[in-house]
């Protein structure tokens, strides 16, 4: 595995525009640290790569995964969450722990929103249970990427299904005061999409965050959908300053 992380870091070091540094234009507070490189060039790498990334077992893949993690940098993050993807039909919940690990090594928001879509969304249709009991364990972590994780993870389909509604506005709920920025934003992202699969009780929910003095930072992003009526209904909701 030794060798085929070395592989993978060089051909990315190879593409890059520049050495690893810290991305500060689109992850200004993050550890994100990152080589000069487009997403396109970043998956054609990848796809190179992907008959030896199969090959291997199970376990060695996942081995490899960790290892990719283990080297610190966003590119080769992704490229492990890759590894995770190309299995994720093989994880189970005996596998949790492994993930539960390798979420320590999320740098940024883009690690955590690639892992939620490519990898936790399928586990959550295939294992339920058992993975929401994970996103429960991520939404009170003292690591704030954790926290995001637990909501992000219903997005896009997995909201509009309007299957995970329960568990997602209780897990929202736990965040509308976390402290992180990009906690709360992961919160009116997830708020968007849930309300696309219930949409009346999301909305009224929404304005009962209006109504708490819940940052607008939340309620904005979660009534990006809306317009007319609906949307201007939110927006004269003010807070209840004599609430206890």
């Amino acid at each position: 595995m030794d060798e085929l992380v070395a592989e993978i870091r060089t051909a990315i070091s190879a593409a890059a525009s520049g050495p690893p540094l810290p991305d500060r234009k689109f992850n200004k507070d993050d550890e994100f640290v990152a080589y000069g490189l487009n997403v396109p060039a970043w998956r054609k790498i990848m796809r190179e790569f992907r008959p030896r990334l199969r090959a291997p077992s199970l376990d060695e893949r996942l081995a490899l995964a960790e290892a990719l993690f283990a080297e610190g940098g966003g590119w080769l993050g992704h490229s492990a969450i890759y590894v995770l993807a190309l299995n994720v039909g093989e994880l189970g919940p005996q596998h949790f722990e492994r993930l539960d690990r390798m979420a320590d090594r999320f740098t940024g928001w883009s690690h955590v929103d690639d892992v939620c879509i490519s990898v936790l969304q399928p586990l959550l249709l295939a294992h339920r249970a058992e993975t929401l009991s994970l996103l429960e364990r991520w939404n009170g972590s003292p690591d704030r990427w954790k926290r995001r994780a637990s909501v992000v993870a219903f997005v896009r389909k997995i909201g509009e299904s309007g299957q995970f509604t329960d568990p997602a506005l209780r897990l929202c709920e736990n965040l509308v005061f976390d402290g992180k920025d990009l906690v709360r934003k992961g919160v009116g992202w997830a708020l968007k999409d849930v309300m696309r699969g219930d949409r009346q009780r999301v909305l009224e929910y929404v304005k009962e965050l209006r109504r708490r003095g819940v940052s607008s930072t939340i309620t904005l992003y979660a009534i990006r959908d809306l317009d007319g009526r609906e949307r201007g209904e939110v927006l004269a909701v003010t807070p209840n300053r004599t609430a206890s």
